[in-house]
């Protein structure tokens, strides 16, 4: 009898403890949840009008450098965000925009050749109040895909070319034909 009062008050005090330790690890978990990862169409919305603005002056330059025949970006005005979280569970997000290097002076496509480079411009930003903060300069990032990626490049630039310029005559053609159609139609109607 004195053994059984002994494992009683072991396992009520086990399940004391572990019921007071579950409720605590409970609490714990809900005061510092993390925040959702993913970007709301609206936050995204207010990153994209703010990097519209803060990205002008470089789409300027690498269009100067192109008049001037010099290597240029053709950046892509897509941003692509990698949000992440910083001390205090603060939401801090990276947007990198970026694109092919093309030298205008060599053949290859209407750009000119690609280089086989590709560069990334990387804005860092950091949610305070309801607003984006930079928290860092912007820098740049690169990747060589070296001579095969620059093959690769030029033929997929070339189909690419041929495609749309296929593209176009198809349309063109068709824009006649309904036009000479409708012409034809209104001849008729006034007959």
């Amino acid at each position: 009898m004195k053994h059984s009062k002994v494992a009683s008050a072991v396992v009520l005090a086990a399940a004391l403890f572990f019921t007071g330790f579950a409720s605590t690890v409970r609490a714990v978990d809900l005061r510092h949840a993390r925040a959702q990862k993913d970007l709301s169409p609206a936050m995204q919305q207010s990153l994209q009008d703010m990097l519209s603005d803060v990205a002008e002056p470089y789409f300027v330059a690498e269009g100067e450098k192109k008049a001037k025949n010099q290597k240029y970006l053709d950046l892509q005005q897509k941003f692509e965000y990698l949000p992440t979280y910083g001390p205090h569970n603060q939401l801090v997000v990276s947007c990198k925009m970026g694109g092919v290097e093309y030298d205008p002076t060599k053949p290859g496509t209407s750009k000119g050749a690609p280089t086989g480079m590709l560069k990334y411009l990387v804005f860092t930003y950091s949610l305070q109040k309801g607003k984006w903060v930079s928290i860092a300069k912007p820098k740049w990032e690169q990747q060589d895909l070296g001579p095969e990626g620059r093959k690769k490049m030029t033929a997929s630039m070339q189909h690419g070319e041929a495609r749309k310029a296929a593209m176009e005559k198809s349309q063109k053609a068709h824009s006649a034909a309904a036009a000479a159609a409708a012409a034809a139609q209104k001849a008729a109607d006034q007959h």
